[in-house]
């Protein structure tokens, strides 16, 4: 998907949204590419499941997350994919 080239409010909530969770998981996983190494290792038997630049855009609040990366995403930051898309929707829609 192409980087979003017009600012997005509700876009970069869902983002901070993203990167808190990532975070809250502990300090091994403060950076993007750590979060990414070791839930490759963890969670998907080493393969790759999403690229440090698509992350860093998902947290950016620079694209839309699609349908099949929520639910990888979900699972990388243990939460249940239903309830990370109520949080999503929530996050967006705030004024």
């Amino acid at each position: 998907m192409a980087e979003r080239k017009n600012f997005d409010a509700g876009l970069v909530r869902i983002g901070n949204l993203l990167a808190t969770k990532r975070k809250a998981l502990g300090p091994l996983y403060k950076t993007r590419e750590k979060f990414i190494e070791l839930r490759s290792i963890e969670l998907f038997d080493g393969k790759d499941w999403i690229s440090p630049r698509h992350l860093a855009n998902l947290e950016l609040g620079k694209n839309w997350i699609s349908i099949e990366k929520l639910l990888i995403l979900a699972t990388a930051l243990e939460e249940n994919p239903v309830d990370l898309f109520i949080e999503i929707i929530e996050a967006y829609k705030k004024a």
